[in-house]
């Protein structure tokens, strides 16, 4: 089992990979209904279920709350249930023959809930500008970056790390026409904790590390992830188009190893000196202020989940699982 975000908070606002992923199954549930109406509950119910059976599994977190589950993927039944609600609204491109909906509102009972219509309209605009201050706060955080990475551009030998890119990928995989496109995800995200991790798909892989400091690991990365063929492409946590790790056949090229740093394969680069590191530690600063604008916009969420809680029967949640469960397992 493995953990990764499809969708986070970058310096371009709220970035998604669900359209893409869910273009590569067979199955498709998509979940529609407001926040506390069971949709995470479900899916780690689904996932329970796949342990129960064995069944390989990735489990796709919410970038808004790490502790909430966005999605579910069955990787040997090319089945997917799927948060398909705000920010990452999923539509169906082939009604029941590929996607299929389900409404967890219809466990909701809208007179239980229409007294805290004008307290939960409040939330709801709290989370906008909450949401809207962070992305703010990101988009500050990327100018210090880029400037950093200007810093750094000036001062290090680009051609000759992307040649040894092209030399590393030519290497490993015995590429000639360069990498096919394979999958995007996230396993790193912006959120009200912080910036959470998950390092799972390193487990029972080969893994190189880069060392030399972060922008001329990026700079190797894109490299390498344009001749790899067919790998996964986990990217940067606030800027999306940076690559933070590869991963094709049993093997890890990443820029950071988490607890498989020991015993990972190491990649020297040119030293980190060349970056600026006064931007950067601004860099960092921006995004910590933008977390805390994260975490009031998580409060106010739970705070609308308790309001819908009032009108929801969950007994007629639970017979909703279990015929999700049946769409996937049969």
């Amino acid at each position: 089992m493995e953990r990764y975000f499809l969708g986070g908070n970058t310096a371009y606002g709220f970035r998604s990979f669900y359209d893409s992923e869910l273009a590569r199954m067979d199955n498709v549930i998509l979940m529609k209904g407001a926040p506390g109406t069971g949709k995470s509950t479900l899916i780690k119910s689904v996932g329970a279920e796949c342990a129960k059976r064995g069944l390989d599994h990735e489990i796709w977190y919410c970038s808004g709350d790490p502790e909430s589950a966005d999605g579910i993927y069955v990787k040997a039944l090319g089945a997917a249930v799927v948060d398909a609600t705000s920010p990452h609204p999923c539509e169906a491109a082939l009604p029941v023959i590929r996607e299929r909906i389900v409404d967890m509102a219809a466990a909701m009972d809208r007179a239980a809930v229409l007294p805290a219509k004008k307290e939960i309209t409040e939330l709801i605009n709290v989370k906008k500008r909450c949401y809207s201050r962070a992305y703010d706060k990101l988009k500050s955080a990327f100018c210090h970056y880029a400037r950093s990475e200007e810093a750094y551009a000036k001062k290090a030998d680009i051609v000759a790390v992307r040649r040894a890119a092209a030399a590393f990928a030519l290497a490993e995989t015995d590429c000639v026409s360069g990498g096919s496109q394979g999958r995007n995800a996230f396993s790193k995200a912006i959120t009200p904790n912080g910036i959470v991790a998950f390092y799972d798909h390193l487990a029972g892989r080969r893994v190189y590390m880069l060392d030399g400091g972060e922008h001329a690991a990026h700079v190797f990365l894109a490299e390498a992830a344009k001749l790899i063929p067919g790998g996964t492409v986990l990217h940067h946590p606030l800027l999306p188009e940076r690559v933070e790790s590869v991963l094709w056949k049993g093997c890890a090229l990443t820029a950071d190893a988490g607890p498989f740093a020991a015993a990972a394969d190491r990649i020297e680069l040119e030293p980190g000196a060349s970056e600026d590191g006064e931007e950067l530690a601004l860099s960092r600063a921006e995004i910590k202020a933008a977390v805390a604008e994260l975490a009031e916009a998580k409060l106010a969420h739970a705070e609308i989940e308790r309001l819908h809680a009032v009108g929801m029967d969950f007994s007629v949640t639970e017979g909703i699982a279990r015929k999700v469960r049946e769409m996937i397992f049969g």
